[in-house]
């Protein structure tokens, strides 16, 4: 039986040693073996499951959510049939995504609401616009939202959703390597967030905690997040509070 070192593993699987310690602790893939000193040995059986792990988390399926799959038991073939019926809802995704831009490059127009549900899909359907003027109408960050958007180009509109696959892709790579809160690289996600709401409005590090606590305990924005939104609240809560925010007490200022 072959054994693979965590070095080789990660080379293999073009991850890195990190990832597949965050993946043991997590109780996602434990190394076969270990040796005496306790270095982790992966076996072929145990790169055949990191394979599949790879292909739900491509297909942006949660690290949890993958955990359930896996436990579930299955042949080969039905395992396979599983992973099949999950990337090709990834690529009808994908194809949808790519007739929206191709039609939105066709002539110049201003984005509406319509051009942005087949550019962002579920998250820009028409009554999520309306929920939002309901709550937040009368707001200077309304105004402000509103002004922004009035500017934006149709180039504008399709950098907006260029940013937001990259920081969502950014987000789970960092939960899937267990980037802790408060670190450098850390700091550098809540950076990139806080930066992306404030294409919009100004927001502060109060604001971005209320923000973040509202994408937890709303399914819609945690989708959004792949299922990663607790995480991130995370990294928002332990820099706002090396900032001086208090958590127990935290105002929209």
């Amino acid at each position: 039986m072959t054994e693979y070192s965590i070095g080789d593993a990660a080379d293999i699987l073009r991850v890195t040693t990190r990832t597949l310690r965050h993946w043991d602790h997590i109780g996602l893939l434990s190394p076969g073996w270990r040796t005496h000193a306790d270095h982790r040995l992966y076996t072929g059986e145990d790169l055949d499951r990191a394979l599949e792990i790879l292909v739900y988390r491509e297909a942006g399926v949660p690290l949890k959510q993958i955990a359930g799959i896996l436990a579930e038991p299955a042949t080969a073939r039905e395992a396979l049939t599983r992973q099949r019926a999950v990337l090709a809802d990834r690529i009808a995704h994908l194809r949808r995504m790519v007739r929206a831009v191709d039609d939105l490059l066709k002539e110049p127009q201003t984005m509406s609401i319509e051009d942005r549900m087949k550019l962002f899909g579920e998250q820009w359907k028409p009554e999520y616009q309306e929920e939002a003027e309901a709550r937040w109408g009368t707001t200077p960050e309304w105004e402000q939202s509103q002004a922004a958007q009035a500017r934006m180009t149709d180039a504008d509109w399709l950098q907006v959703k260029k940013q937001q696959d990259e920081f969502v892709a950014l987000l789970a790579d960092a939960a899937a390597r267990g980037v802790e809160p408060g670190s450098e690289e850390a700091r550098g996600i809540v950076d990139k967030h806080r930066a992306s709401i404030g294409q919009f409005y100004d927001v502060s590090a109060a604001k971005q905690v209320l923000l973040a606590r509202m994408y937890v305990a709303d399914e819609r924005f945690n989708a959004t997040y792949q299922g990663h939104a607790a995480y991130l609240l995370t990294l928002i809560e332990a820099q706002a509070a090396a900032e001086g925010v208090d958590l127990g007490a935290v105002a929209w200022e």
